[in-house]
């Protein structure tokens, strides 16, 4: 009779399957934080640079919203 190995029962490569899955994300997370980090330093660095006010981040911010919602409206 031939032996079964574990890993090739279907159960065990689902659950390694979802074991890799975690791990892909757990990273995916990691490397989204850090490029958010990175991205806010640089946005600090270049309003300080550039003289940019919150008033006018947030302005920029506001306008942005607004484009987006008709640009929006326009596809539907």
């Amino acid at each position: 009779m031939p032996s079964i190995d574990d890993h090739d029962l279907p159960a065990t490569r689902a659950i390694h399957a979802t074991e890799r899955q975690a791990q892909r994300a757990r990273r995916a997370e990691t490397a989204r934080q850090r490029q958010r980090a990175a991205l806010l330093d640089l946005l600090a660095q270049t309003m300080a640079e550039m003289h940019i006010s919150m008033s006018e981040l947030n302005a920029a911010r506001r306008a942005f919203e607004v484009r987006s919602r008709s640009e929006a409206g326009a596809t539907e």
